[in-house]
């Protein structure tokens, strides 16, 4: 391969498409609620990133790429590392100094991110794009990056060998092509409506049709070949048409789709990336108006320092945000974290991200990072700065990595029962085998759990008292059974929903989702009868589908439903409520539990995750279940 590189213009106009990116990314973070398909940022950025990477290495003829390997490998870890990681030992400092709690989760984290594949760490390790008990790991938004590495090691070497064997380039545009298609089948294939999408949302495999759109179209709409020229009048129109169509389609799905529709799955991020595709053809494009208005300064300049502000958004969002703030936003809170975020992408841009770019690892160690106390003096304050905090840095890095340093209780599902069931079954309070072992704060708080439905066992139908909020009325008709299927929240309230209906069936599974309630109904066929409730307590790790639902529903049908909806500090908790709702309205025999707006403003009721129950969040919720049973009899 040839060792020189040609030039490719600077196109101000794709400056202009990566500020709408991000900024559609971060609202979305932000869980801005006319930005729900914000998340479709990041493809953009995944297709223009297979195009513009594709068009600097492609020749103009013959076979041979553009630049050598060596040097574009070079190019692009200098271009992504060194602001990566600074914002990685960044992070992990923060948090060994202010949440502690984080520093099980984060060590992995870190280290994955470090060799760009924390995309395959999440998803082996089951963590959620959508979910995670507690805060959010900082680090996660690292998971696109990963996938752009994994594809700039591997995409040139492709390339080549593709045109060593095709030679003919819109041979190899088919290749291409197909490929993406088949990257998209993968996806459509693994998914499962209702259930976490997060092994095809991390997945190289399922989301390099994205990058590989953005390669098909350097092939087919080469931007070094690109002229005013060229065209016609009425194909400039057509061209300026199709741009602003594009941009409107762009637009609307952020305001629009959001993550919990199947048809994104199957199909919609391939059309939307074709979409995105259509855009990035049209602005590259000399003639292009869209491109001229792209181009203004202020969006130039967000686009421009687009991948420090990509980097930073997210730590800064998570770790200067209460957990239970997370999913419903504080204004006067955003405004200063986005205040923020520009500001580090500006210092990133300036002092960490250019310097390394024009002048290389070496010369820039040499600049700011070698010490010279004969010169102390005479150097800059911000060479001093670095020269004092960078090792600093570090070695609080790396001794929090060791696991030198302690770290504050873990805000896990660890912490908890993982099943109870009582009545049908013996009252049990099943635990994983990390949560068995003795001396851990999982098994205290485990054993606290056991303690409270022992001394349920024990309990007879306890005394009723005028006074007393968990007092069955007397005289009064009640349901001749009840049960209650739930998910972590449903555990936390067993034992005093027991004390209230010693009778009651209670079902509760941690992370149990809408799907898994389907295929456990069944189980409970002889509630579905006049004069029985069935209190449906779930929600808190994720959406369903709608025929998920109503299977649900369906199969209590002759019996009197209770749906409690969620308060949780997730970006679902929305959706699913308003679904709830829905239900709720539709059908006499169901009736909507608020949870919600009782425990909206009280994070007194939660524990340090957001999601668990402290003692008053147990009291106020069961009374709720407790007021709605006795108001409908």
């Amino acid at each position: 391969m040839s060792g020189k590189s040609l030039n490719h213009r600077y196109i101000p106009g794709l400056d202009g498409i990566r500020a709408l990116a991000v900024l559609a990314v971060i609202a979305y973070h932000f869980n801005f609620s006319w930005a729900r398909g914000g998340f479709l940022g990041v493809d953009i950025f995944f297709v223009l990133s297979g195009y513009l990477i594709t068009s600097t290495i492609l020749p103009l003829k013959g076979n041979q790429l553009t630049v050598s390997l060596k040097k574009f490998w070079i190019g692009r870890f200098r271009r992504l590392l060194p602001a990566a990681y600074v914002m990685i030992v960044s992070s992990f400092v923060w948090a060994m100094l202010f949440h502690k709690e984080l520093l099980h989760t984060l060590r992995g984290d870190a280290l994955s991110s470090i060799f760009y594949s924390s995309n395959w760490w999440f998803i082996f390790h089951k963590l959620s794009y959508f979910d995670s008990f507690g805060s959010p790991s900082p680090l996660k938004n690292l998971w696109s990056l990963a996938i752009e590495e994994q594809f700039y090691l591997i995409w040139p070497l492709l390339l080549m060998i593709g045109l060593y064997i095709v030679r003919k380039q819109s041979q190899l545009a088919k290749v291409v092509f197909i490929g993406a298609i088949c990257s998209a089948l993968v996806m459509a294939i693994l998914y499962q409506p209702g259930a976490d999408p997060s092994r095809v949302y991390y997945g190289t495999d399922t989301r390099c049709f994205e990058l590989l759109i953005g390669c098909w179209l350097a092939l087919v709409w080469p931007m070094k070949r690109l002229s005013s020229q060229k065209l016609s009048t009425n194909h400039v129109k057509k061209l300026n048409s199709m741009s602003f169509i594009a941009l409107t389609i762009f637009l609307v799905s952020i305001v629009y789709v959001d993550e919990y529709q199947s048809f994104l799955y199957r199909g919609g991020m391939f059309l939307f990336c074709l979409n995105a595709a259509i855009l990035i053809a049209c602005v590259c494009h000399p003639v292009s108006i869209l491109g001229k208005i792209l181009a203004w300064k202020p969006l130039c300049w967000i686009g421009s320092r687009s991948y420090g502000i990509y980097l930073w958004h997210y730590p800064v969002m998570v770790l200067g945000t209460p957990i239970h703030e997370i999913g419903n936003p504080s204004y006067w809170r955003v405004a200063w974290q986005i205040v923020l975020i520009i500001m580090i992408a500006e210092l990133s841009y300036r002092f960490i991200e250019m310097p390394i770019r024009k002048e290389g690892f070496k010369d820039y160690y040499r600049k700011y990072l070698v010490f010279n106390k004969n010169k102390w003096e005479s150097i800059s304050l911000s060479r001093k700065i670095s020269t004092v905090m960078v090792p600093l840095f570090l070695l609080v890095f790396f001794t929090g990595m060791t696991g030198v340093v302690g770290e504050g209780q873990p805000s896990t599902s660890s912490s908890y029962p993982t099943t109870i069931k009582i009545n049908g079954d013996e009252p049990t309070a099943n635990l994983n085998e990390h949560d068995k072992q003795p001396g851990t704060a999982a098994n205290e708080a485990s054993t606290s759990k056991e303690k409270e439905i022992e001394d349920v066992q024990q309990t007879k139908t306890p005394k009723q008292d005028e006074n007393d909020v968990h007092a069955v009325p007397e005289n009064k008709e009640f349901y001749s059974g009840i049960l209650a299927i739930g998910d972590s929240l449903m555990i936390d309230i067993a034992p005093t929903l027991h004390t209230i209906y010693p009778t009651i069936t209670i079902d509760g599974k941690i992370g149990r989702q809408v799907s898994q309630a389907v295929k456990l109904a069944p189980n409970y066929a002889s509630f579905n009868q006049p004069n029985n409730a069935v209190i449906l307590q779930l929600g808190t790790n994720g959406y369903f589908t709608d025929d998920q639902m109503d299977t649900l529903l369906n199969a209590f049908s002759n019996a009197d439903i209770y749906l409690v909806n969620t308060r949780v500090p997730r970006s679902w908790e929305a959706k699913v409520n308003e679904a709830l709702l829905q239900k709720a309205q539709e059908h006499e025999h169901i009736t909507l539990i608020d949870w919600h707006a009782a425990a909206l403003n009280h994070p007194e009721y939660f524990a340090p995750d957001g999601v668990h129950l402290e003692k008053k969040g147990v009291e106020v919720l069961t009374n709720l279940i407790q007021q709605s049973l006795h108001k409908q009899n």
